[in-house]
């Protein structure tokens, strides 16, 4: 009688088995990675739309303001009476946005600096997607402190 070659029933049951529990495992940890990559891309966005306001402001010699509009969970640059940019957190980034004050403005003067007539006050602005969050504080002077 020739040696048998291969896996019997029983191997392969396990050798599946034990795949799909590593399987599960690694998927539950990337699902709870993931949330905290969501609301530190949205700090980050955040950080960049400030700086754009600061650099539009500076380019085209004008105030531009920087709008956190808590309740619609978007953030938007107005140049004069027009929209330069709108982003949607919840929709785009699937964030909830949280203020210490609820919604606010900031205005960049043609120079890069914050008007303290228009940002009168220090803002901690929250990123939340379920249990994760990212906070940014911004100081009157247009700061951003992580």
């Amino acid at each position: 009688m020739r040696g048998r070659r291969g896996f019997t029933v029983v191997e392969l049951v396990i050798a599946l088995l034990v795949g799909s529990i590593l399987t599960s495992i690694a998927l539950s940890s990337y699902g709870n990675a993931q949330g905290g990559f969501a609301v530190r891309g949205a700090r980050t966005t955040f950080a960049s739309l400030l700086a754009r306001a600061r650099a539009q402001a500076i380019e085209a010699g004008t105030r531009v303001q920087l709008f956190v509009d808590v309740s619609g969970d978007s953030i938007f640059l107005r140049q004069g009476a027009s929209n330069l940019e709108t982003i949607h957190f919840a929709d785009d980034l699937h964030v909830d946005v949280r203020s210490s004050i609820g919604s606010f403005r900031m205005c960049m003067n043609s120079r890069g600096y914050a008007d303290t007539d228009c940002n009168n006050s220090t803002v901690t602005l929250s990123f939340w997607q379920n249990a994760d969050s990212s906070s940014v504080t911004v100081y009157p002077l247009g700061q951003l402190v992580y």
